[in-house]
């Protein structure tokens, strides 16, 4: 059951991630443009209007994994309830299989052949939207209250606080390199995002880079501490991390976890915290890696906490692998 619940969350955030990356950079441009210009405003208005969309869309198409077609609409317009419910996209997530289920119950009513032409049109849409209308009206009576708490939680942080949030999903994005930890951590910062909050997704961003970078640049200083194999993953691993693929550093975590798997997830906690605590944001998801560090609020901050992080896994990896974990052949166990 979890394995379909993911791979239906998935679909939702991949058909996501374009509208996400768009109105950010769009509401970028519009920040660094400047919004006392004309085409500053206008630029900003879209990219919050863009953005505006991300929880629709993530309902809908959560919906139209479970439901096929049929799941679209259900899904879409619960969305928008969601949104402007106020549960923002945790209640987008919750809507969309709901939609997706209820879609599903009443694609199987049976009708007379005269009327089930209108099935699709009429009945499907009109129940089906009715019915999440409800289930979102029922959520929306604790959600929304939890969402704004957060939300206002979120935008009194400052300093020490900014400084442990940012370790806290550094840590998590960086721990199980793309697992179950990591996407907690990544639907907690597209919650924020939703909300307009985003100094979370830039510590996001280094959890994800930092680990690939980081052991990559291990086997440079460190040679003969690597295998031939681990050696050769290290180009590889650069061209994930910098595309915003954390599962680049999976290979050097399975050859010594206990050396690496700590190590990554402190680095990256204490480079994500060093970005909050001097002002990072980003307003567009980390998936689209180290590209996308023109349109981040406070880019060199973010750079700093991510140059932190590359080199405390760089060299503490290094220190703490010895030769002896090298390798090379074919049927090496795991080394501890």
């Amino acid at each position: 059951m979890w394995n379909e619940a993911k791979k239906h969350l998935m679909t939702g955030v991949s058909y996501m991630i374009p509208i996400v990356v768009a109105g950010g950079i769009l509401l970028s441009l519009g920040v660094i443009i400047g919004e006392e210009t004309s085409m500053g405003e206008q630029l900003v208005n879209y990219g919050v209007w863009t953005l505006g969309l991300m929880v629709p869309m993530i309902a809908g198409y959560i919906s139209y994994s479970i439901a096929d077609r049929p799941g679209i609409a259900v899904g879409l317009a619960s969305g928008v309830f969601a949104a402007e419910l106020g549960t923002g996209y945790i209640g987008g997530i919750l809507v969309g299989f709901f939609a997706g289920w209820i879609t599903n119950q009443l694609k199987k009513i049976p009708l007379h052949p005269n009327i089930a032409v209108i099935k699709p049109i009429m009945i499907i849409p009109v129940l089906g939207i009715g019915a999440a209308a409800i289930f979102m009206w029922l959520i929306s009576i604790p959600l929304a209250p939890a969402m704004t708490g957060l939300e206002n939680w979120l935008n009194s942080m400052e300093g020490n606080n900014l400084l442990i949030l940012g370790f806290i999903i550094g840590a998590m994005m960086a721990f199980d390199m793309g697992g179950p930890v990591n996407k907690i951590a990544l639907a907690f910062c597209y919650a924020t995002l939703a909300e307009g909050i985003y100094a979370p997704m830039a510590a996001c961003w280094i959890g994800i880079m930092a680990a690939p970078l980081g052991l990559s640049l291990a086997t440079l200083i460190f040679p003969k501490k690597f295998s031939k194999s681990e050696k050769g993953n290290a180009i590889p691993a650069v061209l994930m991390g910098s595309l915003g693929i954390t599962e680049g550093a999976i290979p050097y975590a399975v050859a010594t976890p206990l050396k690496v798997i700590p190590v990554i997830t402190i680095g990256s906690g204490i480079g994500g915290g060093i970005a909050l605590m001097l002002g990072a944001e980003s307003p567009i998801p980390a998936a689209i890696g180290i590209w996308g560090l023109p349109f981040v609020n406070g880019p060199f901050m973010l750079l700093i906490g991510l140059l932190v992080a590359i080199i405390i896994i760089a060299l503490t990896v290094g220190i703490l692998r010895k030769e002896s974990d090298v390798d090379d052949s074919e049927d090496a166990g795991l080394s501890f």
